[in-house]
């Protein structure tokens, strides 16, 4: 059992990103193996935006564990039940993120969204309803910062808030010692919410787009002998 206060996080934007790297395949594995063309660039630990065929790893963000001069591994990734990853259908993407953004100054961090929802029946038999679990809501997640418009955020978020691309995030939670991966569309409204004796602030949404998070834990080095 672990657990750890997010005190001292700090959360990130992708704010660049490299040239699409197709992938042709993908298989059907415990660590998924991307087939793409020679020269594709990436390299071990670098994080990647996935676009792909199957919708559980679509919009995903996580890392190279290996590569070869035309394959790409991304252990984190099970892909090996074809009953959710149907085989050949996985083809797609993958964007390597090349340069990040701070989300300083955050204040307070919320999430809405994510929670299942059900139907109920029931048979003439029955003397009390049946629930059933039908689909989760979409989530979104909402940070809310002391406002400074000369901070860099702010041009990556308008940027992104105007195209409605979809961007990779990264939080790093130093008492937990883990790195979060997950992806999302911002929408900014830079004008300050504005009040008397408190600090100005403002809020980036993200209509989150991954269907999962990526975790990864920080790598102890065994001491030398």
């Amino acid at each position: 059992m672990g657990f750890a206060l997010p005190n001292g996080a700090t959360v990130f934007v992708g704010s660049k990103l490299a040239a699409t790297v197709a992938a042709t395949a993908v298989s059907n594995a415990k660590g998924a193996v991307f087939t793409v063309a020679t020269g594709h660039g990436l390299a071990v630990g670098d994080p990647v935006l996935i676009s792909s065929g199957w919708g559980l790893i679509d919009n995903l963000v996580a890392r190279v564990s290996s590569q070869t001069a035309t394959s790409v591994t991304i252990d984190v990734l099970n892909t090996s039940d074809t009953n959710f990853f149907a085989a050949g259908a996985g083809g797609g993407s993958l964007r390597k993120v090349t340069e990040w953004t701070e989300i300083p100054q955050i204040t307070e961090v919320a999430s809405s969204g994510g929670d299942q929802q059900y139907v109920q029946i029931q048979f003439l038999s029955d003397d009390r309803q049946r629930n059933l679990a039908t689909y989760k809501a979409a989530k979104t997640q909402t940070f809310t910062l002391a406002h400074d418009s000369t901070l860099p955020i702010y041009g990556v978020l308008t940027a992104g808030d105007r195209s409605g691309d979809t961007l990779p995030l990264r939080m790093y939670v130093p008492k937990a010692k883990e790195m979060r991966y997950w992806s999302g569309i911002p929408s900014f409204d830079p004008q300050p919410t504005t009040a008397v004796n408190a600090v100005e602030t403002v809020q980036a949404a993200f209509a989150v787009q991954s269907r999962d998070m990526t975790f990864y834990k920080d790598t102890v080095s065994e001491p030398s002998s």
